[in-house]
């Protein structure tokens, strides 16, 4: 997928944690400025980990990318605090929903403007459009978070990372825990937001058959490695990614890519 309009360029990374434990194995992950990019993979593939090495938050857990580099906007940041990467105009939704139980929703959304680029909208501007994107976070405003529903929280915290007026959202597992109708819901959002604020995100979804349907483009761990990287279209065609993927329930599904009967067949799965 290379191209000189790249936002983000991760180049052959690894990462340790602890200074012994390796867990992201020579990983290359391009993302177009105003694109969408998804990195699929089973439960413990690395996915969380990558984006953490991106936003910088591995520091906070004895992690840290220890060769290869990542790039944003042509600019080195994978030894920089996470502080500097976050007014750089990178945002990442952390998984589970993180609100601050204890603040109403608007504080909340009001906690994202001040992490925000100097050149970012104001706090009243941000609020206007999170509010245009998510209206029901306008009904909720002075509701305490910790009592809204967990689709309510799910954008809350993506209305948050708006907040900051981002250039790269990271989004992990928007629909993890959340009802069918309301997974739809703040997907059908996510692309609005794409599609009319031209902000490049890198989804992590365990949710093939969704993410494939907003991504242009994606990549899929095993393992901490990159397995095989695509269109949405061949890798929706793709026979190992049906029958791991786009076969298995909400619920379960096999645990490695080596329970397919295509895995073993293909030289390039066993590098």
């Amino acid at each position: 997928m290379s191209n000189d309009n790249m936002i983000l360029k991760i180049n052959n990374i690894e990462v340790k944690y602890h200074e012994v434990i390796l867990v992201i194995k020579g990983v290359s992950i391009e993302v177009p400025e105003g694109g969408i990019v998804a990195l699929l993979g089973a439960n413990g593939a690395g996915k969380s980990t990558t984006l953490k090495a991106i936003s910088g938050l591995l520091k906070h857990e004895d992690g840290e990318v220890t060769d290869g580099s990542i790039e944003f906007m042509g600019e080195r940041i994978d030894k920089i605090v996470p502080e500097k990467i976050a007014k750089m105009g990178i945002v990442q939704v952390i998984e589970g929903r993180r609100v601050f139980e204890h603040l109403t929703v608007e504080q909340n959304l009001k906690v994202g403007a001040h992490m925000k680029k100097k050149d970012g909208r104001s706090i009243k501007d941000g609020l206007e459009m999170v509010y245009h994107y998510f209206p029901r976070l306008k009904e909720k405003r002075n509701e305490t978070a910790g009592f809204i529903s967990g689709g309510e929280q799910q954008m809350t915290v993506v209305g948050r990372a708006l907040m900051t007026s981002p250039k790269l959202i990271l989004l992990d597992e928007p629909s993890m825990g959340l009802a069918p109708l309301l997974i739809h819901e703040i997907f059908n959002i996510i692309t609005r937001l794409h599609e009319q604020e031209k902000i490049s995100i890198l989804l992590v979804e365990q949710n093939a058959k969704l993410a494939l349907s907003v991504a242009p483009y994606a990549y899929v761990l095993e393992n901490g490695r990159i397995v095989m990287d695509d269109t949405a279209e061949r890798l929706r065609e793709n026979p190992d990614i049906k029958d791991f993927y786009l076969g298995m329930t909400d619920f379960g599904g096999r645990k490695s890519f080596r329970d397919v009967k295509h895995y073993k067949r293909r030289k390039r799965w066993l590098t």
